[in-house]
């Protein structure tokens, strides 16, 4: 009998997961089927099953961050072979096209964003990576204003480069990742979270860590990032809501003069002054592409990238995607859901 795919679907917003047969993808030109063995639940999948945003047609497999072995490749692939060890960045269902789905037995990804894994990398650590090293790789490198417009990492030692970034969420997945391509890019990082994230923070290389609790918080950031010595560019809000991070970073930004603000949120309209530049991050695009390539695999070999945060194990089996969601949307922080197949 050959390979049998099921999904856990969402066939309408307010609804509860089904798991239930899906189809069998396969591979067109340039792509990649995987089977998926790991699969890392992101924050917009509650939003998108509470709300419905985002899905285009219903039903829809949510979610876009698996790891897993090469099934089948697809016409004009020729730097991976089947049963290769990867982590995939899949599109989900911003694709109307299921088979881009991540929560299922078997994805679809184009090779542009897939990686080989060292064998010291095992699937459930390797898929809390894929969209936070996206958006650290946009956020950080693409011009303004997809970006920050700062050096790529370098696989070697870096040079400074005598600039310094904030970071607003720094232990959250995406400021995990980009305080780790900031340091290999030789880039000063201030990073903002809990208290009880900061020993996490400073070990990915973070020149100041402070507690975004304090009430004179922007006044001990300012401080913190004239202290670094360093030509400040400017945030990566990992946060991006307009009653909570935006109130400090942009007074932050103001009282240094102005520089870029990157917010997560393409739909967000901060409000700012001409000193300050607001940068839309989208962590998709064909940007990423030469890093899944050549600098990923390499930097988790020689552990240079770490996948962070750790994977919260919910349980094996699509079943268990639903209680995923639930423990996510009632917080977590420092760590990732993922669920094991």
């Amino acid at each position: 009998m050959g390979s049998e795919n099921r999904a856990a679907w969402l066939h309408a917003k307010g609804e509860r997961l089904k798991v239930g047969d899906a189809p069998m993808p396969h591979a067109s030109e340039g792509e990649i089927v995987i089977r998926n063995r790991a699969i890392a639940i992101n924050p917009v999948s509650c939003k998108i099953q509470a709300k419905g945003i985002v899905a285009k047609t219903w039903p829809v497999i949510l979610d876009d961050d698996v790891a897993g072995e090469i099934h089948e490749i697809g016409a004009g692939v020729d730097n991976f072979r089947k049963g290769d060890r990867v982590v995939a960045f899949v599109h989900g269902p911003i694709d109307p096209d299921t088979k881009y789905g991540g929560f299922q037995l078997y994805s679809v990804a184009r090779v542009g964003n897939v990686a080989k894994l060292p064998e010291g990398v095992d699937f459930a650590h390797a898929s809390v990576l894929p969209i936070a090293f996206n958006t650290a790789i946009v956020g950080l490198c693409a011009p303004f204003p997809k970006g920050l417009g700062l050096p790529p990492p370098s696989l070697e030692d870096p040079l400074p480069s005598g600039k310094t970034i904030l970071i607003w969420g720094a232990s959250s997945a995406v400021g995990m990742s980009t305080s780790q391509v900031a340091r290999a890019a030789g880039v000063r990082v201030v990073a903002i979270a809990s208290p009880h994230n900061f020993a996490i923070c400073k070990s990915l290389g973070a020149a100041a860590v402070l507690d975004y609790h304090s009430n004179s918080i922007v006044g001990e950031t300012v401080q913190a990032i004239r202290a670094t010595g360093g030509d400040f560019v400017g945030i990566v809000d990992c946060i991006s809501l307009p009653e909570d991070s935006f109130k400090y970073c942009i007074p932050i930004l103001e009282e240094l003069g102005g520089g870029t603000l990157g917010v997560l949120d393409p739909h967000a309209k901060p409000n700012v002054s001409n000193k300050i530049g607001v940068a839309h991050i989208f962590g998709m695009g064909e940007f990423t592409h030469a890093f899944y390539k050549d600098y990923l695999t390499p930097a988790l070999e020689s552990g240079k990238h770490k996948c962070l945060p750790e994977p919260m194990i919910v349980g094996e089996g699509l079943e268990l995607l639903q209680k995923g969601l639930d423990i996510l949307q009632k917080g977590v922080s420092g760590s990732k859901v993922v669920v094991t197949l």
